[in-house]
């Protein structure tokens, strides 16, 4: 005799697993970048009051550099969402070209 929380623990794992895949579809998370954007203008005010000029440089360096990992991020988990969808639907597709044609 199954237990009745057992299939409910499994309809969870089941659904965990299934999240972690399309996660996986979707790309590194911007929120990296973002982070380390936010890193920068801290060591930006960081060194700006105490006018170490080197730290401040080096702050606009990390804040560059998360600004541009934000984009990249972003603009990978856009292309992965949107060749994921291109595959789930290949009738979808064939019906665009001939709508352009």
């Amino acid at each position: 005799m199954s237990h009745p929380m057992s299939n409910e623990a499994g309809g969870v794992q089941g659904s965990g697993l299934s999240r972690a895949t399309s996660e996986n579809n979707a790309g590194p998370d911007p929120v990296i970048g973002a982070g380390i954007a936010l890193l920068g203008i801290f060591l930006m005010g960081v060194g700006g009051a105490q006018g170490a000029h080197y730290l401040f440089n080096f702050g606009v360096l990390v804040a560059v550099l998360g600004a541009v990992l934000f984009v990249l991020f972003v603009t990978l988990t856009a292309l992965k969402q949107r060749r994921a969808s291109r595959a789930s639907s290949p009738e979808a597709g064939a019906e665009q070209r001939d709508a352009r044609d």
